[in-house]
């Protein structure tokens, strides 16, 4: 479930660079198993922009996988793009398990499209068919923010929470509880890699 910072930094790069960029919008357009997934998202689509998923396209060794990404059709760019590694750990949870590292554009132009895209895309899409994995070492940019950020929402949607930190699986049902994972996760003595997961049903043993 460790992503490694080449990971992270080449898909950075992949989306940073704007050739790159219009490459793989042209590449998702015209995939197998292509599909608009805007209105099972709940996505308030802003003009010229589409939220598409391709099925497919990565899986190699019997990995599940797939992709999310938000399209610019006026600029034929990607302006969010997230990739969802199916994980089955039975032990844990008898749903899939969707792992998912993820870039967003930084241009003001994308603002208003971007606006809750990550409360979309994890708690009005995926969380509806698999439990989500969120970990910090899987965003690009301030990983740490986005992780608390998400956890913080899924407490609030009034989702089950589970840290995943330690070896010992224990609910984050407040906040107050999300700020003692933090703490113990984020010390100077001895920081950890923060993981929760994320489910509309409890855990096996919890």
């Amino acid at each position: 479930m460790h992503l490694s910072e080449k990971e992270r930094t080449s898909l950075a790069e992949l989306l940073t660079r704007t050739a790159d960029n219009h490459a793989l919008y042209a590449v998702l357009t015209v995939a197998d198993g292509f599909s608009d997934i805007s209105e099972s998202a709940d996505y308030s689509s802003q003009p010229g922009y589409r939220l598409i998923r391709v099925n497919h396209r990565l899986e190699e060794d019997r990995v599940k996988e797939f992709e999310i990404a938000l399209l610019d059709d006026s600029q034929a760019s990607i302006a969010y793009y997230a990739k969802i590694n199916l994980l089955s750990i039975p032990e844990i949870s008898s749903r899939l398990i969707a792992q998912h590292r993820v870039w967003r554009s930084a241009s003001i132009r994308h603002s208003a499209a971007l606006r809750d895209i990550s409360r979309t895309v994890l708690f009005s899409y995926l969380v509806q068919d698999y439990d989500v994995l969120l970990a910090e070492d899987s965003i690009t940019g301030d990983g740490r923010f986005y992780w608390s950020r998400q956890v913080s929402r899924a407490i609030e949607l009034d989702l089950r929470v589970y840290d995943l930190t330690t070896q010992t699986i224990q609910a984050i049902s407040t906040q107050q509880a999300l700020n003692r994972v933090q703490d113990q996760a984020w010390s100077g003595v001895s920081p950890k890699i923060a993981r929760a997961l994320i489910s509309t049903h409890p855990l096996h043993g919890n």
